[in-house]
């Protein structure tokens, strides 16, 4: 029953009732940061060549779209793409692999093992990206840990080459984007109620069945956010794939990298970019239509039984 609104209660539910401000500081940080430069690099993907003495970023008689036509028709962009998505969804794949089970596996510790282990993950993020790299190299280099302890154990007769393929840039890549997902899981693990999962318990669930049921399947919102997170990371790799891998497994972001600050060819390397930042929206916007549809599907029983 509700009785006669204060004006302190309709003054709360007004404030409450127009929370766009609260949006405003990010709303206008997104669009000085990213939008207007954004549409700085789209004008530079579709320039043409102005007469001497002329040609401004707004003047529209040196407007060229035929610019991003050509970057689609070259072949070496659609391989690169190629590369970049199935790079994308390896290192998508393992991150959320590992950040699951083991967000939950530090979500059941206590004390000073769930701190220890907390700052295990985060400390890659605290460390300097060049002397993780460094620490990479020294971990997969021919004369590194990983092939010193092959070697001494016998497994192996020559050192494996673990760098400059594959294996290296995604071994980086998750080095390097792991931490968001696993720390994202773990503040969505926290938000759980323990008593859920001991009545979940008293009804017989195993201890797998009641934790999946009590404190994954709630979390699945941050689930597909961590997911969505790791992969936009992913598909942007570059210090792997830059330092660790070579041309075959050279992404995106390298080759705009390469274009625009090697070879100075600003309008190809635009081109690049506006096209596969419309490639990968789509396909993530997609991808996040589906888990979406997933949630509501997994979702229907329970709101079929209580009505």
């Amino acid at each position: 029953m509700t009785t006669a609104s204060s004006p302190a209660a309709g003054a709360r539910r007004s404030w409450a009732g127009r929370p766009a401000w609260l949006a405003l500081p990010a709303v206008l940080f997104f669009l000085v940061v990213f939008v207007l430069p954004f549409i700085g690099v789209g004008r530079v993907a579709v320039a043409g060549d102005p007469p001497a003495g002329t040609g401004t970023f707004f003047d529209l008689s040196v407007f060229r779209p035929a610019n991003l036509l050509d970057v689609a028709g070259e072949r070496l962009f659609r391989s690169v793409m190629g590369v970049t998505v199935r790079t994308g969804i390896i290192i998508t794949g393992v991150c959320m692999a590992v950040a699951v089970p083991f967000a939950a596996y530090i979500h059941t510790r206590r004390g000073w093992v769930k701190a220890a282990l907390i700052s295990a993950v985060a400390l890659p993020k605290l460390v300097n990206l060049l002397v993780l790299l460094y620490g990479v190299l020294l971990t997969l280099g021919s004369g590194g840990v990983i092939n010193d302890v092959l070697l001494g154990l016998g497994i192996v007769d020559q050192p494996l080459r673990l760098f400059g393929n594959l294996f290296a840039v995604v071994f980086t890549e998750v080095l390097v984007v792991l931490p968001y997902p696993v720390l994202l899981l773990l503040a969505a693990f926290e938000a759980s109620d323990s008593r859920h999962f001991d009545a979940a318990r008293s009804l017989g669930a195993g201890p797998v069945r009641a934790y999946l049921e009590t404190v994954i399947r709630p979390a699945w919102p941050a689930v597909v956010g961590a997911a969505i997170i790791s992969a936009v990371w992913a598909v942007g790799a570059f210090v792997g794939p830059l330092v660790l891998g070579n041309p075959p497994y050279y992404t995106v972001a390298v080759e705009v990298y390469l274009r625009a600050l090697e070879r100075l060819q600003w309008v190809d390397a635009a081109g690049w970019a506006i096209l596969s930042v419309g490639a990968f929206g789509l396909a993530l916007g997609g991808a996040n239509l589906v888990l979406r549809a997933i949630q509501r599907r997994s979702a229907e029983p329970r709101g079929g039984a209580s009505a």
